[in-house]
């Protein structure tokens, strides 16, 4: 079993299943745009608030359900979420405007540092208890002196909602205003200290399935690594993916079949995301692939009956490819499954061992498709063999003409109900077991296969 992302901690979430593969030529995007705070760096849901105490908006921090999981809100002054922002004022207060709602057994808080590079100068933190206040209070956090032999550098603010380890869905903490005091006098302004500045951003979401943008978004990072792409194989759109180098480290994009399925984008091999009701022989599209480093391009389709993976096909994309080419990843059924699985998972990614990406890749994936019979086999222009009677009752006879032959019947729906070697010249297959219907007969001998529809009546 393998993972998109192990540094994510990704839940189960049980969805119905949509039927078939959705959206496979890309075509639809929805549009959203959300209000991003300028400066401050978010985490989980913080929203531009219009009731403000100074100017024309508040930040709010809340408590979001992601992956019906409980997540706290967190806004931090910050260049690195662990750096402090640029700031060489001394402060021994910081005061600042709060309204809230903190829920019971919860606790909203505040903590601040003054640095000088990694030595810390002063330090204070505040804790909101259980209670409401629905009107602005302000509240004083007096900063204690840690070391006197520094200066201050740099300020780092960590604002949350709840302590994280139990947040409660009631809670929310909206702050503005903040200034900073010494010795009682007003200091230099932090940037965008009333949160009045902030930036609207229009991003466009494939439907139907799941990026590596929504992996990002639940832990409040605005990331970019799926887009839509105008360069596209067949109609208007395709799906662009790109690794993107996040603090020092590559991190994939990547795509997994189902709407709001960070479950299946965690583990593809274990969670279905749409029902299938054949059995299919290969996954097949177009791509392009821009190479970097030594990562490869991944397409993959697993497939399952009643939960269990029963199988599972792979395409790996080593060198780069200019212009759209035909992809297939061959499905191979576990041994001992002959029947028609119902569900399955389809994954593209930049990076075929996504833990130890090592470089920027691109991947360009359009126009795909799940196929009955595999493409990567030459398909002969006519059907080679004689196949009588058709319509037959109880026995079909099969004149093969070439050597190796095997073959294959299946039904309408693509399970396969015979299967058996053929030898060169008449071969007589007993069919007093199939039911009266139409049928698919495979002939294949490793360099062609031939298709024809045969009936039992």
């Amino acid at each position: 079993m393998r993972k998109l992302y192990s540094i994510f901690i990704l839940l189960f979430c049980c969805n119905a299943l949509p039927a078939q593969l959705l959206n496979p030529n890309f075509e639809s995007w929805t549009s959203s745009s959300i209000d991003k705070i300028d400066t401050w760096t978010p985490q989980g849901k913080i929203t531009k608030a219009p009731s403000a105490q100074l100017g024309s908006f508040a930040a709010k921090i809340e408590t979001s359900l992601q992956n019906f999981t409980p997540t706290a809100g967190v806004l931090a002054l910050t260049t690195a979420f662990t750096d402090g922002y640029p700031y060489t004022q001394k402060i021994d207060t910081i005061k600042v405007w709060v309204k809230y709602n903190i829920a019971n057994a919860d606790t909203g808080f505040f903590h601040i540092e003054q640095l000088n590079d990694t030595n810390l100068v002063r330090a204070g933190s505040y804790f909101i208890t259980t209670g409401t206040a629905t009107t602005w209070t302000e509240i004083a956090i007096p900063m204690e002196i840690v070391d006197t032999t520094f200066n201050p550098l740099s300020i780092f603010i960590y604002v949350s909602n709840t302590l994280d380890y139990d947040p409660q869905m009631a809670s929310y903490l909206s702050i503005d205003n903040i200034r900073c005091y010494y010795k009682g006098i007003l200091q230099t302004n932090l940037p965008n200290n009333s949160f009045e500045t902030w930036t609207t951003d229009t991003k466009n979401d494939l439907t139907n399935w799941t990026s590596s943008n929504e992996l990002f978004a639940q832990f409040g990072l605005d990331s970019i690594n799926c887009e839509q792409s105008t360069i596209a194989q067949n109609g208007i759109y395709a799906v662009k993916l790109h690794t993107l180098d996040l603090f020092g480290q590559f991190i994939p994009g990547g795509i997994v079949s189902g709407a709001n399925r960070l479950d299946a984008a965690n583990d593809p091999s274990i969670f279905p995301t749409f029902s299938v009701n054949k059995r299919y022989a290969s996954l097949s599209g177009y791509l392009k692939f821009t190479k970097k480093g030594t990562d490869q391009g991944e397409a993959s389709i697993y497939l399952f009956k009643n939960g269990t993976l029963v199988g599972e096909g792979h395409y790996y994309q080593a060198t780069s490819v200019t212009n759209y080419t035909s992809f297939e990843a061959k499905i191979v059924y576990d041994g001992s499954f002959t029947g028609v699985p119902d569900s399955a998972t389809a994954i593209f990614i930049t990076s075929r061992d996504p833990q130890n990406a090592t470089g920027a890749c691109l991947l360009w994936i359009d126009n795909i498709q799940l196929n009955v019979f595999a493409l990567g086999v030459k398909t002969a222009p006519a059907f080679t063999e004689t196949v009588y009677p058709n319509p037959f009752t109880n026995q079909v006879n099969i004149q093969i003409k070439s050597e190796n032959a095997t073959a294959i019947i299946f039904s309408m729906d693509g399970k396969q109900m015979f299967s058996q070697k053929m030898n060169l010249g008449n071969n007589i297959i007993n069919t007093t077991t199939l039911p009266n219907a139409m049928y698919l007969l495979r002939v294949m001998d490793g360099e062609t296969i031939s298709t024809q529809k045969i009936m039992k009546h």
